[in-house]
């Protein structure tokens, strides 16, 4: 009797096992399906890329389109300086506000315990930052950049992209804290450690895999971020990568191959990024679970 109820848990499990397999199968190919796409899309001619079923891989395939968007052509911006400059603008900015944003988790999450109201309140209130649409701060913000002098420059737009991500740091931050045990803080400052040492040689480790989790979804978020290139810079020379990508994907959408070769090389860097490391955001999620380090 035993043993037939133990097949038979077997037996569920093993289906239950096969239906998420499937389910994750089918997730997987419909995630993949617009990137193979884009990718057959900018093998072929224009007139082949606008004619034939988008599925249909290319009858003479051809790099020209990809040349073509990497090095752009006459008026047209090529996607390798802009890709340059947007990575000097989107690695301090990752790295700063993930940093910024932990250290400011951290300090929440201390003093919650013994005013857990003033830390709720004023977290809450930085923490609209997250839901903001950047779109109703756009003069208040070209005016504080102009009056700052720092309109039109890296440095504007890695203060602009700090405003808002470093409240979704800490709002991402504050989700991973909680799981470390409250007596490793408290016997860190009977040892005579400061806060900079709790959080970052006690705490840091412990809360690793949540850091490169929140490092990861920032970074994407900083990459596919529009509108602060768009409407802080003004000069070719500062001409970003979403930005210039819009050449391709929107005046001249009718080029369909440099159009699909465009979208994917603006995609290739958080594309590799996420494969490689794809791994640690899924840890630091699990990490939710329990304490657990990389």
């Amino acid at each position: 009797m035993e043993r037939s109820v133990n097949k038979r848990g077997y037996a569920i499990g093993l289906i239950k096992y096969a239906l998420l397999e499937t389910i994750a199968a089918i997730l997987m190919i419909f995630w993949l399906v617009p990137m193979y796409a884009m990718i057959l899309g900018g093998l072929k001619s224009n007139l082949e890329a606008a004619s034939s079923p988008i599925l249909l891989p290319p009858s003479k395939p051809s790099l020209d389109a990809y040349i073509f968007a990497w090095f752009g052509y006459a008026t047209i911006p090529g996607l390798e300086p802009t890709m340059l400059r947007y990575l000097i603008v989107v690695i301090p900015s990752v790295l700063l506000s993930v940093v910024l944003g932990t250290m400011l988790a951290y300090f929440f999450f201390v003093i919650s315990e013994k005013h857990s109201i003033i830390s709720n309140v004023l977290f809450s209130i930085i923490s609209l930052a997250t839901f903001l649409p950047i779109e109703t701060v756009t003069f208040p913000l070209i005016e504080l950049e102009t009056s700052l002098n720092i309109y039109n420059t890296y440095v504007g737009l890695i203060f602009a992209m700090l405003i808002f991500y470093v409240p979704t740091s800490a709002l991402l931050m504050s989700i991973f804290l909680p799981v470390v045990p409250r007596y490793l803080i408290e016997s860190a400052k009977i040892d005579g450690a400061s806060d900079w040492t709790i959080l970052w040689r006690v705490l840091f480790p412990i809360i690793l895999p949540g850091f490169l989790s929140t490092l990861i979804f920032v970074f994407l978020q900083v990459w596919n971020e529009f509108f602060i290139p768009l409407i802080l810079t003004n000069t070719p020379n500062m001409l970003m990568l979403p930005v210039a990508a819009r050449f391709y994907t929107a005046a001249y959408a009718v080029i369909y191959n440099r159009s699909f070769a465009a979208g994917i090389i603006s995609s290739l860097i958080p594309l590799i990024i996420f494969i490689f490391l794809g791994r640690y955001f899924i840890r630091g999620l699990s990490a939710l679970g329990g304490v657990k380090g990389v």
